[in-house]
């Protein structure tokens, strides 16, 4: 998501290991860890309510392009069967 390699987790592990010490460490990962899933679920669930929002105006755009092509394709008929009886 983050695009952070291992030296950058590495790096950062040692900064929050020299800021808060070997004792709180554990305690705020926890709370990282908790924080970032939270914010995990919440820009999965924007990005569910995006698609969902977004997918009923594809599904009738591909509705009135297949009624149009049924259109499209019963007058080609028609014009055919015209051409037809004007070359008899």
């Amino acid at each position: 998501m983050f695009d952070i390699g291992f030296w950058e987790l590495f790096l950062i592990f040692l900064l929050l290991l020299f800021v808060v010490g070997p004792e709180r460490l554990p305690v705020v990962a926890g709370h990282f860890g908790k924080w970032f899933g939270k914010l995990q679920r919440y820009f999965f669930e924007v990005k569910d309510s995006l698609q969902r929002e977004t997918q009923e105006p594809v599904n009738e755009i591909d509705k009135l392009l297949d009624d149009q092509e049924s259109s499209m394709n019963r007058i080609q008929k028609e014009i055919d069967i015209k051409k037809k009886e004007t070359k008899k």
